[in-house]
């Protein structure tokens, strides 16, 4: 029987709804950073008692599989929140709502995603610096196996993320890690690493652009996709961004472009 993930998400709900009050959440003082719209995970935290809302409003993912299949998929509101904890931790709980799922080869699923949990320990470079360094342990619990919105099985890994300020406006973003994932329902945990290289320009105080290279390997394979897009900072707590995510080898979505915005508070 699958695990029951309710339990699990009405406590991190409540403990972090309790958690609030017991930081005096002053004005923030950090640029804002974020976790979105690259795949690349920065290794800055949100600041103790501000919470940062980040969120696909809007994804499409056209895929390709061996046997010639066309699969299609819809996101809608896919959100991960940020809370800041300390001066170098925050948590966070990352959900997708709804989506919709088209194999190619039968009916449309639609459902749940999965609720992913994970803290983020920044080891230095939060409030400055030309590098910074976080370790980002997660879990992914599926809400609605089956449906293909989101995992079947439970995921699990950790990312190591690291952040280079060549100053200019230039900044590089790399990312190692691992995940375990079942690649199907008649095998055991396999484990797959996780490589992400992106470069970050801004071309004014507003106005940034990313280009990515990102790779996933294991189970004898590479999945690798070049990613690019814009990012907006309508006001200091408000970004908005679109982007495109391009398969080239492997699994990965052949065509995914995105619309999202990040707040903090």
């Amino acid at each position: 029987m699958a695990p029951n993930p309710r339990p699990v998400i009405a406590l991190l709900g409540a403990a972090l709804i309790g958690a609030a009050p017991l930081f005096a959440a002053e004005p923030a003082r950090r640029d804002f950073t974020t976790d979105r719209p690259d795949t690349t995970e920065s290794p800055f935290t949100v600041e103790p008692g501000h919470f940062q809302v980040e969120t696909t409003l809007f994804g499409y993912a056209l895929g390709k599989r061996e046997d010639g299949a066309r699969p299609r998929s819809y996101e809608f509101a896919t959100t991960n929140v940020r809370f800041g904890v300390t001066s170098a931790l925050e948590i966070d709980v990352g959900i997708a709502p709804y989506g919709i799922f088209d194999p190619g080869t039968g009916p449309r699923r639609q459902g749940v995603g999965a609720i992913e949990l994970r803290p983020k320990l920044n080891l230095w470079g939060d409030d400055g610096g030309p590098t910074a360094l976080a370790l980002l342990p997660f879990v992914s619990i599926p809400l609605d196996p089956g449906s293909g919105v989101g995992p079947d099985d439970v995921e699990y890994g950790v990312l190591v993320p690291l952040a280079l300020d060549f100053g200019g406006g230039l900044g590089l973003g790399l990312n190692g890690g691992v995940v375990a994932r079942r690649p199907d329902a008649d095998r055991g945990y396999r484990a797959f690493g996780i490589a992400t290289a992106s470069l970050s320009v801004d071309w004014s105080d507003t106005v940034g652009s990313y280009f990515e290279a990102a790779a996933e390997i294991g189970d004898g394979q590479a999945s690798t996709s070049l990613n690019t897009g814009i990012t907006w900072q309508a006001r200091d707590d408000l970004q908005f961004d679109t982007g495109v995510q391009v398969g080239v080898s492997g699994d990965a979505d052949r065509f995914a472009p995105f619309v999202g915005v990040s707040l903090r508070f």
